[in-house]
C-alpha cells in the first residue's frame, strides 16, 4: 500500500499504522506452483447434533498439507494429486479418515463422533497443582526440541477483514510460501493475493501471511510491540498460575484443558486456556488474550485482542502452528479534537505443508541478515482479483479458509468507490466541523511557516528533491507567516517554495506593524543544491528582526514563536529579546548513514544592530507594559561554524531520541575583518533509557537532556547561551518550570533536565483502573542549571544599561506531572524550586499533538 498524499485527511493515513501486522514489499520471482487435481469443499459437523465444528483440522495423510474450517464448519481443501486419504481432527472427537479418489464427489461432509476415554486421575509429582505439573512438563519437553529447530518452509494463507461497528470496509488476502531461519528471521514469497475492489494499491505491493502470525508456542510473543511472556517460556511458572480445568479426549487419548492466569497483573502476560496432549506434553490449542497490562500507542484508548491457535506434530518432536485466528477491536482517540469510530480487524491464517530443517534459499536474505519479515511478489502480474473473475473459495491453490456470509457479501458489493475511510466516521471537534461542512472530506491543508527568520537552528535544512516535473521552474506553494511580539508588532508575511532546475528555492517577505523605518519590512530566501546523494550546498539570506537567543527546548522553533505570540497577545511578558540581523550564510552539509552523523560547515556574514520596543498592545486591553528590548553590540559578525550531529532525531517526550549535537563557532578580526573576537562551543545531548517493564511497547522511561556552552574571548550579547525558562501555559521538556518569563543568560551555561515517566504503573499497583483505561501517566521530573558571565563583561553590560538574568548560584527544582488529561491534550505540572521559596503550577496545552 502506498503512503498517503498530503492532501488526504490525517486519519485516513492511519489505517496503515493500525494494521500493524501487514507488511508491503516489492515484486520478485515467478510462480512455479503445479496445477491442482481436485478441490474438496463441504462441512465438518458433530455426528450427533449436526452442529458445525469451527476450526476443525483437515490434513492429507502422510503429508503436512491441510486446512481448517471456518466459523460455520465449512472448508475448502485443494488436492494436487489423487488418490489421497484425508484425516479430519477436532479436540474432543474421534478423527475421521476418508479415501479420496478421482471418482469421489468434490463436496464432502465429515461427521465426527464425540471421543470417549477412561479418564484416570491425574498423577501429581513434585507439586500439589496438577496444572502447574503438566505445564512444567510441557516447558521441559519444548526445551528439548526447540533448540533443534533450525529452519522450515511453509505454505501460508492469510486474510484480514477490516470492519466498523456495522459493516466490513475491506478484505485483503494472500497465499505465500514462507521461510523461517532461527538466525536470519522470516521471508515470504507471495504467490497470489486478492482484495476487495477498494484496495487498489494492493496490486502495487505484497501482502504477507506467515509474517503476521503470532506463534503462541514461542517464549516471547510480540503484540503491538510488547514482548509478551509466552505460556511455554522457561520462566512461565513464575509469571503464570496454571489450573487444570477439565480433561478431554482426542482419538482415545487424554487432553488437559488448563486455565491460564497472570501471577502479577503488571507483567506482560496472557490469560485464557491451553490444551495439552497427555504423555506427549505438547500444546494442541491455545486461546489467549493479553492482560490489561498490554501497553499500546496512546491513540488506542481501548484495545480488545483475542488469539486462537492450534498446533500439530510435523515430524520428529516438533510441534508448530497450523492456524492463527485473531480478533482486534480498537478504540482510536487522538485527542479531544479527533477520534474514529471503533475499528475491528479479523484475521484468519492457515499454515500447511511444513518442511523442517531444510536448506533455505540464500537469495531471500540480505548479506547482513538484519531485515526481518520481508514479503516479495512471486508473480508481478498478480494484483487485485475481484470475486467475479477468480474461482470462488480459492486463491491460487494451497490452504484456504472459506468466507463467512458477511465476507462473501462484502466481496460482491464493495466497489472501487467505497473508500475504506468512508466506513469510519471521525469524531471529536474534527468530526463536528465536518458535519457542519466547515471541513472538507479530503482534509485540512497544513501550511508551513518561517523557519529561516528564527535563530533556532544554525544548520541548513535538508535539500528538497526534484518533484519530477518536466518544467524547469516548479512552483510548490505558498504559506502565510503570522506572529506577534513587542518589537515587530503584528507580522504578516508569505513564504513561497519552488524549484528551479535542481535547486530547491524558498523566498519570503513580511510586513511589521510595529516599527518604522527599514525594519518595517523583512525579506530573505534560501537556495539548496544537492551535490550528491548525501551532500548539499545552500545559501541563505535574511534581513529583519530575529530573536536574540534560541528556544531549543520548545519542540521546534516554529511552535516557540507561535506560542509566544499567543501569550504576548494575551498580555503576558514577551519571552524573547530581539535584534536586527542582516545575514548571509553559506553552508555545505555532509550526511553519513553509519553512524548517523550529520556534518555542516557554515560561513556567516552578519550585520547586527539594535532595535527598540514598538508596542505594548494586547488583545484584552490590559494595562501591561512590556519590558524594553535590550540593545546589542552593533557591528559585523563574520565567523565560521562547524556543527556535528550524532544520533537519531525525534520529539523528546513523544518519540524516543538519542542525539548529541556540538557546534563550534569562531570569529577573528584578523581573519575576516569581524568586529567581534570570540570562540563559542555549545553542546546538547538527549538520551532515553528504558527503566522498568521493558517488555511493554511503552516501558517506563528516563529522558535526559544536557545543554551546555562556553565562550572564550569577548562574545557579543547576541551570542550568549541560555538556560530556558518556561512561560505558562506551555511547559516543554528542557526548560526550568519554576523560572517564568525570562531565561538565564550568560557567556557560559550548563543545565541538566530529566523526566522519569512511570506511566500508569502506580494506578495499576493501586488497582485503580479508571486512569489506566484513560492512559493517565505520572511523570517525576527535575531541572538543574545556571548561567554566568565574567566580571568584565558584566560591568560592560551595566554601563550600557543592559541587564541579563542570572542564577544566584545553581537553580534546582523537582516536580510531578499528570499527563494525558482531556484526551491527551493537557499535561498538569506541579514543580517545587529547591533553592528558593516558590511553587509552579503549569499546564501543557496539546502536548501530545
Amino acid at each position: 500500500m502506498s503512503p498517503p498524499s498530503s492532501s488526504r485527511p490525517l486519519w485516513a493515513a492511519l489505517f496503515s499504522v493500525l494494521l500493524l501486522s501487514i507488511v508491503v514489499a516489492p515484486a520478485h520471482a515467478q510462480d512455479t506452483r503445479a496445477p491442482t487435481a481436485l478441490t474438496l469443499s463441504g462441512r465438518v459437523v458433530d455426528a450427533d447434533t449436526q452442529a458445525p465444528l469451527p476450526q476443525a483440522n483437515l490434513r492429507i495423510a502422510d503429508t503436512y498439507e491441510g486446512t481448517i474450517t471456518n466459523a460455520d464448519g465449512r472448508y475448502t481443501l485443494t488436492l494436487d494429486s489423487l488418490p489421497v486419504t484425508v484425516v479430519v481432527r477436532y479436540v474432543g472427537y474421534e478423527s475421521v479418515r476418508r479415501r479420496i479418489t478421482a471418482d469421489t464427489e468434490s463436496r464432502q461432509v465429515f461427521r465426527l463422533a464425540p471421543s470417549t476415554v477412561q479418564m484416570d486421575e491425574v498423577t501429581v509429582t513434585g507439586s500439589g497443582n496438577p496444572g502447574e505439573t503438566i505445564m512444567r512438563r510441557v516447558i521441559e519437553r519444548k526445551q528439548e526440541w526447540w533448540p533443534e529447530l533450525k529452519s522450515y518452509s511453509v505454505q501460508a494463507y492469510n486474510r484480514f477483514a477490516l470492519a466498523s461497528d456495522t459493516t466490513i470496509a475491506a478484505i485483503a488476502e494472500s497465499q505465500t510460501t514462507a521461510f523461517w531461519d532461527a538466525e536470519r528471521g522470516t521471508r515470504e514469497v507471495v504467490r497470489s493475493q486478492r482484495g476487495t475492489a477498494n484496495l487498489q494499491n494492493l496490486a502495487d505491493g505484497a501482502l504477507p501471511a506467515a509474517a503476521t502470525v503470532r506463534n503462541l508456542y514461542r517464549d516471547n510473543v510480540e503484540v503491538f510491540g510488547n514482548r509478551m511472556i509466552g505460556v511455554t517460556h522457561p520462566d512461565a511458572l513464575d509469571d503464570y498460575d496454571f489450573t487444570l480445568d477439565t480433561t478431554r479426549a482426542i482419538d482415545g487419548r487424554r487432553a488437559f484443558l488448563i486455565r491460564v492466569e497472570p501471577d502479577n497483573r503488571l507483567s506482560s502476560t496472557f490469560r485464557g486456556t491451553v490444551t495439552v496432549l497427555d504423555s506427549t506434553y505438547a500444546l494442541l490449542e491455545a486461546r489467549l488474550r493479553p492482560t490489561t497490562s498490554l501497553s499500546t500507542s496512546r491513540v488506542l484508548k481501548e484495545v480488545n485482542i483475542t488469539f486462537e491457535q492450534q498446533f500439530s506434530n510435523f515430524g520428529g518432536p516438533y510441534w508448530l502452528p497450523v492456524d492463527f485466528r485473531a480478533r482486534r477491536d480498537l478504540d482510536v482517540q487522538f485527542s479531544a479534537l479527533f477520534s474514529l469510530s471503533d475499528i475491528r480487524i479479523r484475521q484468519v491464517s492457515r499454515l500447511s505443508d511444513y518442511q523442517i530443517n531444510v536448506p533455505l534459499p540464500d537469495s531471500l536474505y540480505d548479506a547482513d541478515g538484519e531485515t526481518d519479515e520481508i514479503a516479495m511478489r512471486a508473480d508481478s502480474t498478480v494484483g487485485i482479483q475481484s470475486l467475479s473473475n477468480a474461482q470462488p473459495d480459492s486463491l491460487g491453490g494451497g490452504p484456504f479458509v472459506p468466507y463467512s456470509q458477511d465476507e462473501q457479501t462484502a466481496y460482491e458489493q464493495i466497489d472501487s468507490t467505497d473508500t475504506v475511510q468512508d466506513a469510519f466516521d471521525p469524531g471529536g471537534l474534527y468530526g463536528w466541523l465536518q458535519d457542519l461542512g466547515l471541513v472538507e472530506e479530503d482534509g485540512l491543508s497544513l501550511g508551513g511557516s518561517d523557519a529561516d527568520e528564527t535563530a533556532a537552528s544554525d544548520t541548513t535544512d535538508a535539500a528538497g528533491e526534484d518533484s519530477g516535473s518536466s518544467s524547469f521552474v516548479d512552483f510548490e506553494g505558498g504559506f502565510p507567516i503570522l506572529r506577534y511580539n513587542r518589537v515587530e508588532g503584528g507580522h504578516f508575511g508569505l513564504r513561497l517554495n519552488f524549484g528551479v532546475g535542481p535547486l530547491a528555492v524558498t523566498g519570503q517577505g513580511g510586513y511589521n506593524t510595529g516599527p518604522s523605518g527599514s525594519t518595517q519590512w523583512s525579506y530573505g530566501g534560501e537556495a539548496t543544491l544537492p551535490l550528491a546523494d548525501d551532500t548539499d550546498l545552500s545559501a541563505r539570506y535574511h534581513y529583519g528582526v530575529a530573536p536574540r537567543y534560541r528556544a531549543r527546548a520548545r519542540m521546534g522553533s516554529v511552535w516557540a514563536r507561535l506560542s509566544n505570540s499567543l501569550w504576548t497577545l494575551a498580555g503576558a511578558p514577551d519571552y524573547f529579546d530581539y535584534f536586527g540581523n542582516e545575514r548571509l550564510r553559506v553552508s555545505i552539509r555532509q550526511t553519513i548513514s553509519d553512524p548517523a552523523l550529520d556534518l555542516t560547515l557554515q560561513v556567516r556574514n552578519e550585520r547586527h544592530f539594535s532595535v527598540r520596543k514598538a508596542t505594548d498592545y494586547n488583545a484584552f486591553g490590559r494595562s501591561v507594559t512590556q519590558p524594553a528590548n535590550p540593545s546589542v553590540d552593533d557591528g559585523w559578525l563574520r565567523s565560521g561554524a562547524l556543527t556535528a550531529t550524532l544520533g537519531d532525531g525525534g520529539l523528546l517526550g513523544v518519540f524516543p531520541i538519542t542525539r548529541v549535537e556540538v557546534t563550534v563557532e569562531h570569529s577573528d578580526p584578523d581573519v575576516a575583518a569581524s568586529d567581534f573576537d570570540f570562540t563559542r562551543v555549545e553542546a546538547v545531548a538527549d538520551a532515553r533509557f528504558e527503566t522498568f517493564f521493558q517488555r511493554r511497547v511503552r516501558p517506563n522511561t528516563l529522558d535526559l537532556r544536557v545543554d551546555a556552552g562556553a565562550s572564550f574571548g569577548d562574545p557579543p550579547l547576541q551570542r550568549f547561551g541560555v538556560v530556558e525558562a518556561s512561560p505558562q501555559p506551555y511547559t516543554p521538556f528542557g526548560a526550568l518550570r519554576t523560572l517564568d518569563d525570562r531565561p538565564y543568560q550568560g557567556e557560559h551555561h550548563a543545565a541538566l533536565f530529566w523526566e522519569h515517566n512511570v506511566r500508569t504503573v502506580p494506578f495499576e499497583l493501586l488497582g485503580w483502573q479508571a486512569p489506566v483505561e484513560q492512559d493517565i501517566e505520572l511523570i517525576v521530573h527535575g531541572g538543574h542549571g545556571r548561567a554566568w558571565i565574567d566580571d568584565d563583561t558584566e560591568q560592560r553590560l551595566r554601563r550600557r544599561g543592559v541587564a541579563v538574568r542570572q542564577a544566584d548560584g545553581s537553580h534546582h527544582e523537582i516536580g510531578l506531572s499528570v499527563n494525558g488529561l482531556l484526551y491527551d491534550s493537557l499535561r498538569l505540572d506541579l514543580t517545587k524550586r529547591l533553592d528558593a521559596e516558590g511553587l509552579s503550577l503549569g499546564v501543557s496545552v496539546l502536548r501530545f499533538l
